[in-house]
């Protein structure tokens, strides 16, 4: 059985969205960004019948939290708009602000960071119909 995958699909749809702005899944292990930066990360859900519920953080991390901000606020009206819509690829059903952009600085470098945790409930099609 197959499943949508919210994170690549989520980074797919932000990448031009959030331009300049890299879309990741990870940020660098060594040092924080240099340049702003969109982390989106699944950290849970839930299935309900072919609907799989995506609970994804998304990091917008920047320079300065005059940049930090208008990109998370950026993600956040991209997130939004996804209610309803194919624009992920399967339908997305609903989109729920789980928690609401926050400060959160990285703890190790102090750089600016905006966090905010959303769901998607998903259309999961090929449970529906395996593939052949």
């Amino acid at each position: 059985m197959a499943w949508p995958d919210a994170v690549a699909l989520t980074i797919a749809y932000l990448t031009p969205i959030a331009a300049p702005a890299q879309v990741a899944s990870r940020a660098p292990e060594q040092a924080a960004p240099r340049d702003p930066l969109v982390q989106v990360r699944r950290v849970g859900g839930s299935t309900l019948l072919v609907r799989d519920v995506a609970r994804l953080d998304v990091f917008a991390w920047a320079p300065t939290e005059a940049e930090a901000w208008p990109l998370a606020l950026t993600v956040r009206s991209a997130m939004w708009a996804l209610n309803g819509t194919t624009l992920l690829g399967p339908t997305c059903y609903r989109v729920e602000e789980f928690l609401s952009p926050r400060q959160f600085d990285d703890p190790a470098s102090g750089t600016p960071r905006v966090w905010a945790t959303y769901e998607l409930a998903l259309r999961a099609d090929e449970a529906i119909r395996p593939a052949s």
